[in-house]
C-alpha cells in the first residue's frame, strides 16, 4: 500500500520524492507482519496443522475455535489451512492461515500442473510451520486433490513424486 502512495506522491510531484521518513514509521514497520517467533516458549511448542479442505461446513468457526483450543491446551501452537477464502475467518482468527487454493480458483491450470502445485504448496507449508501434528477437519490432502483432480491423475503424480525421490531429485 505505501509504495502505491510513494509511487502516486512521486508522480504528483513531477518525480521530486518528497517523503520524511520519521523514527516512528520506522518502529511502526518493524512491528509488521512478521513470521517468525519472538518468544523462546512459544518457538519450542509443537505445531499442530488444522486443515479444512474441500467441503466448509456450516459450522466452521465454532470448529475451528474448538480445535485451536484443544491444540493451545494441549500446548501446541495451531496453523491453519483453509481450501476456501473466508474473509470472516481471517478477520478473527487468532492462528495463522494457509490458503490451499480450489479447482475453481484456478480454472485455467492443466489437472497434472494444478496437483503438482498443490503437493508443492503443502509440502511448504509443512516445512515452513514444522508440523508434528495434523488435524483433518474434513479431507486429507490426498483426499483432496482427488476430488478436485480425479483419483488416477492423483496416483499418477504420486508415482512420479515417488521416482522423482528415489533419483535423489527434489520432491513436491
Amino acid at each position: 500500500m505505501r509504495w502505491i502512495i510513494d509511487r502516486a506522491g512521486w508522480y504528483f510531484s513531477l518525480g521530486r520524492s518528497r517523503r520524511i521518513t520519521s523514527a516512528i514509521d520506522l518502529a511502526e514497520e518493524e512491528k509488521s507482519l512478521k513470521y517468525v517467533f519472538h518468544d523462546p516458549t512459544l518457538e519450542a511448542n509443537p505445531r499442530s496443522l488444522i486443515s479444512v479442505l474441500g467441503t466448509m461446513p456450516d459450522n466452521l468457526v465454532e470448529i475451528l475455535d474448538t480445535a485451536v483450543q484443544a491444540c493451545r491446551d494441549q500446548a501446541e501452537f495451531p496453523i491453519a489451512v483453509l481450501s476456501e477464502l473466508r474473509l470472516d475467518l481471517i478477520a478473527a482468527r487468532s492462528v495463522p492461515l494457509e490458503f490451499i487454493p480450489t479447482r475453481r480458483h484456478l480454472p485455467s491450470v492443466p489437472a497434472e500442473i494444478y496437483g503438482r502445485y498443490i503437493r508443492q504448496r503443502w509440502s511448504l507449508i509443512m516445512a515452513k510451520w514444522d508440523v508434528s501434528n495434523e488435524i483433518a477437519l474434513s479431507s486429507s490432502i490426498d483426499e483432496f486433490l482427488a476430488d478436485q483432480i480425479g483419483a488416477d491423475v492423483v496416483q499418477q503424480l504420486t508415482c512420479e513424486q515417488s521416482r522423482h525421490a528415489k533419483d535423489g531429485q527434489r520432491e513436491y
